[in-house]
């Protein structure tokens, strides 16, 4: 209220030695004075902590902070704070107050069957995941998930969702960094075995199904995960920096002056890039003034052919090609497994369906 209103309200009344029953009238009033809606109090689990309060107490602390501040209080916390709020009937339908809701980790299904159309309607995590799978800043990403990628993305986040987006948003940032560009299962399984490791034995109590386990694990913080995230922005971005720093004529100085030259005389910097660049590939030994009247005659003449280049692509680089490339496939398949990747009909001629249709 204090950092909101520019008021004194800790100074007034939260530093003098008020008692509970006080306080709480004292908040009262100030709810009422400010027309305060609603009162949320997070991370709830951790008054757990506090050995000195019992469990008891803090029931009772709560029924009367609901009678007496008089709005509606939102309490939020982990699966640790629930055994508070079980204790006890009446102190339980109390707190709960017109209902409660434990936030269970996304399921897969089950499918239901529209009744009116007959068609499968969409499960929660099909939903969420269409709808996340929409942000990627990968140039050769698929628009579509498939249900591969998408069944491999539950088994390894098991549906809870900052593990969902930390694992989506860190294979982006792989991809990027590795020239990937798209989101593979092999890429998926290669983040979450390198970067998720502080979470794992919390995603195995969740493939357990062990109670016991998820509850130890329910306030599990990740800071080397959110590390991690940073650092490979801050990886992308200097590389892009070093993109953009480069060279555009690989240190040449006679093509930097004549570059500086035919700007100053008006011409366009991005027109002359390619053609000073020709300049020197096919005259490397003129002098920089017949340089300039080469460059100006091409410079001046719309109709100058354009050479292009085969661009030859290493192996090593192939996984950085389109999904319909067959050396991307290649790059991706097991070694000896290519032609059990492939498809009949689609990338393998169906000898068995023509001769059917030939009779």
């Amino acid at each position: 209220m204090d950092r909101t209103l520019s008021t004194a309200y800790e100074e007034k009344y939260a530093r003098k030695r008020h008692s509970t029953e006080v306080l709480l009238s004292l908040m009262g009033q100030v709810a009422t004075q400010r027309a305060v809606g609603v009162l949320v109090i997070d991370e709830i689990q951790r008054l757990t902590l506090k050995r000195s309060i019992s469990k008891e107490a803090m029931l009772e602390f709560f029924v009367a902070l609901v009678n007496v501040v008089g709005v509606p209080v939102v309490m939020v916390g982990t699966p640790k704070a629930r055994p508070i709020f079980e204790m006890e009937l009446q102190a339980g339908r109390r707190s709960a107050g017109f209902g409660s809701l434990f936030w269970e980790p996304m399921q897969r299904g089950p499918v239901r069957v529209d009744p009116n159309t007959g068609k499968q309607r969409r499960t929660e995590w099909q939903a969420f995941t269409d709808k996340l799978w929409r942000f990627q800043w990968l140039s050769q990403r698929d628009e579509i998930i498939s249900e591969e990628i998408r069944d491999c993305w539950f088994e390894l986040s098991q549906g809870v969702i900052d593990i969902v987006v930390k694992l989506f948003v860190l294979a982006q940032l792989r991809a990027i960094s590795t020239g990937l560009e798209r989101i593979t299962v092999k890429l998926l399984r290669t983040v979450y075995e390198q970067e998720l490791k502080p979470v794992h034995p919390m995603l195995d109590a969740l493939r357990r199904g062990d109670p016991d386990a998820i509850i130890k694990y329910s306030d599990l913080q990740m800071p080397a995960i959110d590390k991690r995230l940073l650092e490979l922005r801050k990886l992308i971005d200097e590389r892009q920096e070093e993109r953009k720093s480069e060279d555009a004529f690989n240190g040449n100085e006679k093509a930097k002056k004549l570059s500086t030259f035919l700007q100053a005389m008006g011409c366009d910097s991005k027109l002359l890039q390619p053609l000073i660049i020709s300049a020197f590939k096919k005259h490397p030994n003129l002098s920089l003034p017949d340089l300039v009247q080469i460059v100006l005659g091409w410079y001046s003449d719309p109709v100058q052919p354009k050479t292009t280049k085969v661009e030859t692509i290493r192996p090593s680089n192939w996984h950085s090609l389109p999904s319909d490339d067959f050396r991307y496939k290649f790059s991706q398949a097991e070694q000896g497994r290519l032609y059990d990747e492939l498809a009949a009909g689609r990338e393998l001629f169906d000898v068995s369906g023509w001769l059917k249709s030939v009779g």
